[in-house]
């Protein structure tokens, strides 16, 4: 179990610092450039990943519940902007946005325990191996084949 939460919550980490990266006065349309992904393909990435998870792991109706509840938790929440108080110093803001990230984290992490506990031992094993380190996952090889040889 701790070899799957330690890479869940870094990725949660970036999606949700990521968002911190976006400033009040930032241009109106941003050119990709990594995690600054236009927000309606980071979407529509994420439903073709969810799709693709669900259908490896064979969800049957009984499961149903718990993977909803699970990708329901993993949908960012961007678009909100926490209240902030002018009166904070810097410290006390980073504090602030430290205590949300964690309580988003908290709250996939105990979606992830219940679906993790619905799935069979084969799926289980299927999670495992597609949310382990990411030099063993299964999909790897694809991308690294097609990148130009360095040199």
């Amino acid at each position: 179990m701790t070899k799957l939460l330690k890479p869940l919550i870094v990725a949660g980490l970036l999606l949700a610092g990521s968002s911190a990266v976006y400033a009040d006065d930032a241009p109106a349309a941003m050119p990709h450039q990594g995690w600054q992904m236009d927000p309606a393909k980071r979407e529509a990435m994420m439903a073709k990943h969810m799709q693709m998870l669900h259908d490896k792991l064979k969800i049957q109706p009984q499961q149903e519940a718990a993977w909803k509840t699970f990708i329901a938790s993993m949908k960012s929440e961007h678009g909100t902007k926490p209240a902030e108080n002018a009166n904070e110093t810097a410290p006390e803001r980073m504090e602030h946005m430290m205590q949300t990230h964690q309580a988003e984290m908290q709250k996939r992490l105990d979606a992830l325990k219940t679906f993790y506990a619905q799935l069979t031992p084969e799926q289980q094993k299927i999670m495992d191996q597609m949310h382990g380190p990411r030099d063993k996952w299964p999909h790897r090889g694809k991308h690294e084949a097609s990148a130009p040889a360095k040199g």
